[in-house]
């Protein structure tokens, strides 16, 4: 660990050796000349010797403060460049977006064109993880979770709600889901209790074919598998809404089974940044046309 003299001090000292003055130091530093002089007394304190010799009309550095002051400065200025580059998110308006393997591959992506048609100076970055990341620790400005609906408090916004219908290809031939492969995936989170295919036929009366189904360790994998025609896949209604309104997906008749709700969250920290305002209300109009 580091031993350093306070920082308000180092400032305070960097400040004054800067400008040779403790009214302009002060000034930089919003605050009085005689809580300049405060802090230099305390930093020559702490280290045992003088920085600055005051003089009755101006200021100077001691042999100290002469050896202090360039490696003060070039600290302050490796900080400077650092923050500067925190900074330049907002500058650029950058947004950074989390949310799922599926829902970035199925829902956003293929809606990302639209925004930038209209917002083209707004960068947007997309962090894709089945996890729930932590919008301040990962600096993320907002996400799109999927999850039950009675789970939402005052920092989540519904955007919509979903159901469970299966899906072909719609080009391949129609044959009863009794004789083909059924594409499943398992549920990251087991206590939301996902739908199922088992759910689904024993809504629609049926008897359910377990040993018809192909299931993977993921969604995206499930969707790629549908994309190869190995077999229906039960889907969020969200996630082939394009495909059906291109004809490339067709739902097979059934029953439809309730889904979750996509919500928005917002991290604090950056809600109020102009790229991050923007993604966010086209979001918002997005899912109302859903």
């Amino acid at each position: 660990m580091r031993k350093l003299p306070p920082l308000n001090a180092i400032r305070a000292f960097e400040a004054v050796a800067r400008r040779l003055s403790f009214a302009e130091a002060a000034e930089e530093l919003s605050v009085t000349a005689t809580a300049i002089s405060h802090q230099i007394r305390h930093l020559e304190a702490y280290l045992g010797y003088q920085v600055v010799e005051r003089r009755p009309r101006q200021i100077a550095l001691t042999p100290a403060g002469q050896e202090l002051f360039p490696k003060l400065q070039t600290a302050f200025d490796i900080l400077g460049e650092a923050f500067a580059m925190l900074d330049k998110d907002v500058e650029q308006s950058l947004v950074r977006v989390t949310t799922t393997y599926a829902f970035a591959e199925r829902w956003l992506v293929p809606r990302l064109p639209e925004f930038f048609e209209k917002h083209g100076e707004i960068r947007v970055e997309v962090e894709t993880d089945d996890d729930v990341l932590d919008l301040r620790v990962d600096r993320l400005d907002l996400a799109i979770r999927y999850g039950p609906e009675a789970s939402v408090n005052e920092d989540v916004e519904v955007l919509f709600s979903d159901r469970y219908i299966p899906v072909s290809l719609a080009d391949r031939p129609e044959t009863g889901l009794q004789d083909s492969r059924l594409l499943g995936f398992r549920w990251r989170n087991p206590d939301m209790g996902g739908p199922t295919w088992e759910e689904w036929f024993k809504e629609a009366g049926e008897p359910f074919p377990s040993d018809r189904i192909i299931r993977f360790s993921d969604e995206s994998a499930a969707f790629n598998a549908l994309d190869q025609g190995l077999g229906p896949l039960l889907s969020s209604s969200a996630l082939v809404e394009k495909g059906l309104q291109s004809g490339r997906y067709q739902q097979i008749p059934g029953p439809e089974l309730r889904g979750f709700a996509y919500c928005l969250v917002l991290n604090p920290l950056s809600r109020n940044k102009h790229g991050v305002k923007t993604f966010a209300d086209w979001v918002r109009q997005a899912a109302k046309q859903i």
